[in-house]
């Protein structure tokens, strides 16, 4: 029986209290082996000012201490920080099949990032060659991108029930660039 391994990328940057409540249900819903974090030093659909990489070990040593102090019980996936640039999703998930061809990966992504599916770097197969969680975000109706990704192709996608906390790791980095600590208690 093949492993079930939750893949759910992200900056983390930093890890905040939504990021929490998804991981967090992730686990708790049963439906996997183990659950990994999987931290991108860079967005290829980004400009590279939206997600400093700052040194990346400190960057992997903050999530790993933002899990303990939530107490997740999940896995830190470090392999982009290995691989070349850019970082596909396509790539990053040969090279995990490669690493580990008994394990199926579920893709874990929010709505926002479904919706521009076609945008990524071999969309379309990732939807056909993956399965796929989404976590709602605001603005995005789900269910309607959830269709249009059946017509596109996809093997098998769902919505998760995660909690919905409206925050970002880019809203946090910007408030405290500003030096506003409102947004402190965001962070996980």
């Amino acid at each position: 029986m093949e492993k079930r391994v939750a893949l759910y990328p992200g900056s983390f940057n930093p890890m905040h209290v939504g990021h929490v409540a998804i991981a967090r249900w992730l686990v708790e819903c049963g439906s996997f082996d183990e659950v990994r974090l999987m931290p991108s030093p860079h967005n290829p659909l980004k400009p590279s000012s939206s997600s400093p990489s700052s040194d990346w070990h400190e960057r992997l040593e903050a999530i790993r201490q933002a899990c303990m102090r939530n107490n997740l019980d999940i896995a830190i996936e470090d392999i982009e920080f290995r691989l070349p640039e850019p970082h596909y999703t396509y790539r990053t998930l040969e090279a995990l099949h490669e690493r580990e061809p008994d394990t199926a990966f579920v893709l874990v992504i929010g709505a926002d990032n479904l919706a521009i599916i076609d945008k990524w770097y071999r969309g379309r197969e990732i939807l056909a060659g993956h399965e796929i969680w989404v976590y709602p975000r605001k603005g995005y109706d789900t269910g309607r991108l959830i269709e249009e990704a059946y017509a596109k192709g996809a093997l098998g996608i769902r919505k998760i029930n995660a909690p919905l906390i409206e925050i970002s790791s880019t809203e946090i980095r910007n408030a405290e660039a500003r030096g506003d600590l409102s947004m402190e208690k965001f962070k996980a």
